[in-house]
């Protein structure tokens, strides 16, 4: 029997915002895959399953664990289990996946627990020498997992794999990074009918904005360009691949249909780059006169925007869209390798704008090679798009994702120590805790420095445009409805939060 377990989540009430779960779109995948080859397995979502639940979260006082317990968890492993998959797709999870790992290889301890996802990719020497994991697939998994179950049921060598990585007699043994799926139009769909879809949607656990019954969707795989902060290059290569649009909006028919939803939010690392594919999805979605509305809240290239591509994108039902030009400084966008034109991203703002469509800007300072009139002119920036009309700005500060070239470089000045805290370190972007590694700037600029950008964002956002942000709020309060991610994060604050502490305090007293 194979098992994929997708472990709980985490909750954090310490920073500017909390974390939401997302649908383990990955996993699905994985189910998929497995359901088309014909094999028995079982699904257990350790987040879905139970997303009204909070437990103590290991060795922290300042987090909570979100879904099923250990124990729980465990309770639902088939006894005859011989191959359970974990996923873990960011770091912040390893710490409690890693846990929730020993104590399932104690209780099953002939099975063979194979770790999938971007966390185990970027540092599968740390994930073998200090877990009970036994195999971690490098890259993407879909047919190296199937591989793999082959070659231990068969008990034939695992050196003949390409994608994974693991021990043999203490020695460390990795094949490479998986081969890149050209044909993703083949690729199975993922399998949501094993996982809790249902309470996901229903409870609006999206990424996006809440924009009614949602669901996730991945219209293209990778990225072409390779920014030293990020680290899909270590995971997805530097290929992008695009699915036929007509095959992807069969896939969003499917789940009108099975889940009655209104909404897709788009997982893309990049979906926005070839013009004629833009054009053909959206036609696609018009020409099958789909009433639904679509979001890309990941980062969103601007090279190709002009008025007909902002157009379609809005008469296709596109309402959210979110570009990430990350500095105003050319020179931090150059040091970065950020291919970014900052006069084209503004034209493309303003098309967007002009438009309707509603446009969030992620920026990161303290970067290690940032300066201080870099962030002078990230502040410029940010003032700039305010006055322009965009309605959103995530400022966050720069921790070193596993597996991206300025981690590895970092790691190499033995400026970084792999141990649950740093892991766990996004968790802390909008605190006071997240450290530094910018030679300009401390720990505690940084922060206010953070502070000061959303404040004045914000601020000369209500200045220029106080009917909208009043009506936004009102909407978000009144009619529960999340027209943008500040609607988002106030509602979150004003209710959400209270609703959680409430719980967590039931839970202590009981």
């Amino acid at each position: 029997m194979i098992t994929l377990i997708n472990p709980p989540g985490t909750k954090s009430f310490s920073g500017l915002q909390m974390h939401t779960p997302n649908p383990p779109l990955g996993l699905a995948y994985i189910a998929g895959a497995l359901k088309r080859a014909g094999l028995e397995y079982i699904v257990i979502d350790g987040t879905g399953e139970d997303l009204d639940s909070v437990h103590p979260y290991p060795g922290r006082d300042d987090f909570l664990m979100q879904g099923l317990t250990f124990e729980e968890i465990i309770s639902k492993i088939p006894t005859d289990s011989d191959i359970i998959g974990v996923g873990c797709n960011f770091s912040t999870l390893w710490p409690l996946t890693k846990v929730l790992i020993e104590k399932v290889s104690s209780k099953f301890p002939k099975a063979k627990i194979i770790l999938g996802g971007e966390h185990g990719t970027a540092v599968y020497q740390d994930v073998l020498k200090n877990s009970c994991v036994d195999i971690v697939v490098l890259g993407e998994a879909e047919e190296t997992f199937l591989y793999l179950i082959r070659a231990l049921r068969e008990m034939s060598s695992l050196k003949d794999i390409k994608g994974i990585a693991f021990l043999e007699s203490d020695n460390l043994i990795a094949t490479g990074l998986s081969e890149r799926q050209r044909n993703v139009d083949d690729i199975a769909l993922p399998d949501w009918h094993s996982f809790p879809i249902e309470e996901y949607i229903s409870r609006h656990q999206v990424n996006g904005v809440n924009l009614g019954r949602s669901m996730p969707l991945l219209a293209t795989r990778g990225c072409p360009y390779q920014c030293t902060f990020c680290s899909n290059p270590n995971m997805w290569t530097q290929r992008w691949i695009p699915r036929n649009p007509s095959l992807v909006v069969d896939e969003m028919v499917k789940y009108i249909e099975d889940y009655q939803v209104t909404n897709f939010d788009f997982q893309d690392l990049t979906a926005i780059i070839n013009r004629k594919w833009v054009v053909e999805f959206s036609n696609e979605i018009m020409d099958r006169g789909l009433e639904i509305t679509w979001q890309m809240p990941s980062g969103t290239r601007a090279e190709i925007f002009d008025e007909e591509v902002a157009d379609l994108l809005y008469r296709s039902g596109c309402r959210v869209l979110a570009f990430a030009p990350e500095s105003g400084s050319q020179e931090t966008l150059d040091t970065i390798k950020k291919q970014v034109d900052l006069d084209k991203l503004k034209k493309a703002v303003r098309i967007s704008l002009k438009r309707g469509l509603k446009l969030s800007c992620f920026i990161v300072i303290g970067f290690p090679d940032d300066t201080r009139k870099g962030m002078r002119e990230t502040m410029s920036l940010i003032r700039k798009f305010a006055l322009l009309g965009v309605y959103d700005v995530a400022v966050t500060k720069f921790v070193p994702y596993p597996g991206s070239e300025l981690f590895k470089r970092l790691q190499a000045e033995g400026r970084i120590e792999l141990d649950d805290r740093f892991f766990e370190s996004p968790m802390d972007f909008y605190t006071s805790n997240s450290p530094s590694f910018c030679a300009a700037s401390s720990t505690r600029r940084l922060y206010w420095t953070m502070i000061w950008m959303f404040t004045n964002f914000y601020v000369l956002s209500f200045i220029s445009r106080p009917i909208r942000t009043i009506r936004i709020l009102f909407n978000a309060i009144l009619c529960s409805k999340e027209e943008t991610r500040y609607a988002k994060w106030f509602v979150d604050r004003l209710f959400t939060r209270k609703q959680w502490r409430k719980l967590e305090r039931s839970k202590v007293s009981g």
